[in-house]
């Protein structure tokens, strides 16, 4: 029997959400909106760029507006993480994916990033050549919370929902794995365990520290 884990990029697999923070409160606050972390954790978290800015400035913002907007929010965010010398995984996740080598679990990534983001915060973290398969924004028509990027995912892998798991950090994501029939580990990195718990994940943790592959696969096993 294949199995599949399936991962969320941000807050998951790379602790950016302090550089996304820092890249979203750039560009809001030059357009004269007050940024918090509430603001953060449910309105951009996990959401796709068109989607986060729809959510603030309304359905009717025009496409011009929008891509111009994105471009100045992904400039900020790949300008902080590439010349930053303090880019961290989230703790633990290393010797979690160590772990699955040679385990027969098929790995994924499915993320709300565009292209550049992907390649930078994996080449950043040295793991350019751990996922067979990279799902991103340019793969979907749809966002986060929106199960396609999950969907995709499973195409991709050829596997059954049944027998995967999503690791997700963000309301919106959860809300995609769980639309797609995927079981969820809850990544408390940006919201609470039991936040997340209310979200409907099936496990929750801080983070991958001391995390084994067996213990995932006892949720579907």
């Amino acid at each position: 029997m294949e199995y599949g884990f399936i991962f969320d990029m941000d807050g998951v697999v790379i602790d950016s959400n302090p550089f996304h923070k820092i890249a979203w409160a750039k560009f809001l606050n030059g357009q004269g909106i007050s940024f918090d972390d509430q603001l953060f954790d449910n309105v951009l978290s996990g959401r796709t760029g068109p989607t986060s800015l729809r959510l603030i400035f309304g359905e009717d913002l025009s496409q011009e507006k929008l891509d111009l907007y994105l471009e100045e929010v992904d400039s900020n965010y790949q300008t902080i993480l590439r010349e930053s010398e303090d880019v961290r995984p989230i703790a633990g996740v290393h010797a979690f994916l160590d772990q699955i080598t040679g385990n027969g679990i098929r790995l994924a990534l499915a993320t709300s990033a565009p292209v550049l983001n992907i390649e930078l915060g994996l080449e950043k973290l040295k793991l350019e050549n751990t996922f067979e398969h990279i799902v991103g924004k340019v793969d979907v028509s749809h966002g986060k919370p929106h199960p396609e990027v999950y969907l995709t995912s499973l195409s991709l892998l050829g596997i059954a929902a049944e027998n995967c798991i999503v690791f997700e950090d963000s309301k919106a994501g959860i809300q995609s794995a769980l639309s797609a029939g995927i079981q969820v580990v809850g990544i408390a990195s940006g919201h609470s365990r039991e936040e997340l718990l209310d979200e409907g994940v099936s496990m929750v943790v801080d983070d991958f520290t001391g995390l084994s592959p067996d213990k995932v696969l006892s949720l579907i096993k």
